[in-house]
């Protein structure tokens, strides 16, 4: 073949193997068998063997080449590569759209939905359409040059396909993810999970080794300005210079629907070719995106919504005693520090003794820690096998570790109580309780607020509170008028409460709010419930023995008979509101909510619930009337449509309460 010849050959060569690149990575749809592929890319490097000056940069045969590196140039990226802040749950969610709105209140946005990769980030700088530098994210600001490793990845185009009616601008920059396979990773050895491996071969000197460990590269942001209007068109002209760009993708109207993406990739996730810690949520509108800026090294407008749950091994250095507000002990391991879930923990409960024992857990143990959502951390399992001997058996302390007086175990129970009542743990925390959100609501008293209170003898329990004057407060430390006006404000407005609420307040053991709600709704005032018989309190629904027990000897109790009416004579008001809502349109109608509702939250739709009389349910049974079903339902939906109950999506909810 004369000269002539092979440069047209090795040009038609080179186009069709760009072009079958495409097809195989950015369309998923490979026109040809890989020995196809492979005769066309030998008949092309022979070509080029024969007439080196035909060579180009771009050429397909060039993703491997030039000698190892002695090291990394360093690279200055010309706009700043961000992290994203995290949020693990729906209501992190919420508080970052809500800070959103606070800064746009009048304006409206979409949202885009994209995985995100656990990977190792990159750019790609182009330069008149050919790859001309590849970095790593550094610091955001500076990056290392690994241009030679990236041209060794096949699915990274070394020339961009023409955008229809456009020219190449000077340079094009696009930033993305390197990663690695669950297939490709099973074939190391040596490596924590893959995204250390990807890292590995990102860095390593000889892009000989990197090609070896068939990388992957997926798009997800344009730089440079093509036009582009959202991060949406941004995958769009990514795929079309010819990049690859994920499928797995969504255009969101509202939470509601980022909520359900992120629950369908979370139950797919392990099915995934790649792995996936969550999704990335962004503003989808640049224009808005730009006007929220940039907080740290952070976009206010994207946000990594991961996926909870993740696992991680430590070791259980301690293991210590915390004794909540109504006297119980509870073990909890003190961790070497580890990162689980996207975070750093060093604890984890341990629950009773009987979960120590189950466990075969000793001090010094290594565990498996597992976290889900934005709770502390179990232990899950003890690998025994890597014990040296020097572990130490855990023993429950026989006296209260805070106030040093005896504890038991009650009611042949698996907790251990500290049985002293003025023990000042229990105190502190049983007024935290008191004023929290769900009790008696005291906005701006926070646990140090209380603390501080306590410490210097202003309070012993909570119906001290309501002595407090502007006075007592504005002498202490860090504490000046205003704010002291402010407590003393929000003390006496929460001096009306229902009778749910107050007795929710009083920290009674197994009365939560549903339990109140319903010795409310039965009792109707506080006198009469203070005088139910134990037969009167076991006729209740819902209200079992173990439940009925506790009521009555806590109003038994003459201490607990003297701190209520101290409550009363200090002016607090009770009024029977929930006697009056048991007579509302969903009066003695039992109703669960699943799932994620679009024009409400959970907790809204529970006051809607109580605050027409029905009752609002945890659990689905064969005597509930209702099950409202959102967006990405559990398996409450499941057992509802098994057991032949009723089904009302959102709107047909709305209906109801309407009717």
């Amino acid at each position: 073949m004369n000269r002539k010849d092979a440069t047209i050959r090795a040009k038609k060569l080179r186009d069709e193997i760009n072009e079958l690149r495409y097809r195989y990575h950015v369309l998923d749809d490979p026109a040809v068998t890989d020995e196809v592929y492979d005769s066309l890319t030998t008949e092309l490097r022979e070509i080029e063997r024969e007439y080196p000056d035909l060579v180009t940069p771009d050429s397909p045969t060039q993703r491997i080449g030039g000698k190892p590196l002695e090291k990394f140039q360093k690279v200055k990226h010309a706009a700043r590569m961000l992290s994203l802040n995290d949020a693990f749950s729906v209501t992190e969610m919420r508080e970052w759209e809500e800070r959103l709105k606070r800064l746009e209140p009048d304006r409206q946005w979409t949202y885009f939905c994209e995985l995100k990769f656990d990977g190792l980030a990159i750019s790609l700088r182009y330069e008149d359409g050919v790859l001309a530098r590849a970095a790593t994210r550094g610091d955001g600001s500076t990056g290392e040059d690994v241009t030679q490793n990236i041209r060794t990845i096949p699915s990274v185009p070394l020339r961009l396909r023409p955008l229809k009616g456009a020219s190449f601008p000077e340079a094009i920059e696009v930033r993305g993810e390197a990663l690695l396979s669950r297939a490709a990773f099973k074939k190391l050895q040596g490596f924590a999970n893959p995204r250390n491996a990807a890292a590995g071969a990102i860095r390593q000197l000889d892009p000989k080794i990197t090609a070896s460990r068939n990388l992957d590269w997926y798009a997800y942001q344009l730089v440079t300005d093509l036009g582009q209007k959202t991060h949406e068109d941004e995958h769009r002209i990514c795929r079309e210079l010819g990049f690859k760009v994920h499928k797995e993708s969504l255009t969101a109207k509202n939470l509601g629907e980022v909520f359900a993406f992120h629950e369908s990739i979370k139950k797919r996730r392990e099915k995934l070719p790649f792995e996936v810690d969550g999704i990335v949520v962004q503003v989808n509108e640049n224009s808005a995106k730009e006007r929220f800026g940039v907080v740290g090294k952070a976009p206010r407008g994207a946000i990594a919504f991961k996926f909870p749950g993740k696992k991680a091994i430590t070791v259980v250095e301690d293991i210590v005693v915390q004794v909540g507000r109504t006297g119980k002990l509870t073990p909890v391991a003190i961790l070497r520090s580890v990162a689980v879930g996207g975070v750093t923990v060093s604890r984890a409960s341990l629950h009773n003794a009987d979960e120590i024992e189950r466990l075969g857990l000793k001090i010094g143990d290594t565990v498996v820690v597992k976290r889900a959502g934005d709770v502390i951390p179990d232990v899950e399992e003890v690998l025994t096998k890597l014990r040296t001997g020097k572990e130490k058996v855990f023993h429950m302390p026989k006296l209260c570790p805070v106030c040093g007086k005896e504890v038991k175990k009650i009611d042949d129970g698996v907790d251990y109580f500290c049985i002293n009542p003025k023990c000042f743990v229990k105190t502190r925390r049983g007024i935290r309780h008191f004023t929290s959100k769900t009790a008696f609501n005291i906005e701006g008293l926070g646990p140090k607020i209380i603390d501080k209170f306590a410490d210097e003898g202003l309070i012993t329990d909570a119906s001290d509170l309501f002595d407090l004057t502007p006075g007592d407060i504005s002498v202490l430390e860090r504490f000046a008028e205003k704010s002291a006006d402010n407590i003393y404000n929000s003390i006496q407005r929460s001096k009306d409460v229902t009778l749910s609420r107050f007795i929710y307040a009083l920290g009674i053991k197994h009365v939560g709010e549903q339990t109140a709600f319903d010795l409310a709704a039965r009792f109707g005032t506080l006198q009469k419930l203070r005088g139910a018989s134990l037969e009167d309190l076991n006729s209740i629904e819902n209200i079992g023995d173990v439940v009925a027990r506790s009521l009555f000897q806590y109003f038994a109790d003459k201490q607990n008979q003297k701190f209520v009416e101290r409550l009363l004579q200090k002016g607090v008001k009770i009024s029977n509101l929930e006697s009056r809502m048991k007579s509302g349109k969903l009066k003695d109608l039992k109703i669960v909510v699943t799932g994620t509702l679009e024009s409400m939250s959970r907790e809204e739709a529970k006051k809607k619930i109580l605050e027409n009389g029905g009752d609002w349910m945890s659990s689905v049974s064969k005597n509930t009337d209702y099950v409202v079903v959102g967006s990405n339902p559990g398996s409450k939906f499941d057992k509802a449509e098994k057991l032949g109950v009723k089904i009302l999506d959102e709107k047909g909810f709305i209906d109801l309460l309407k009717e």
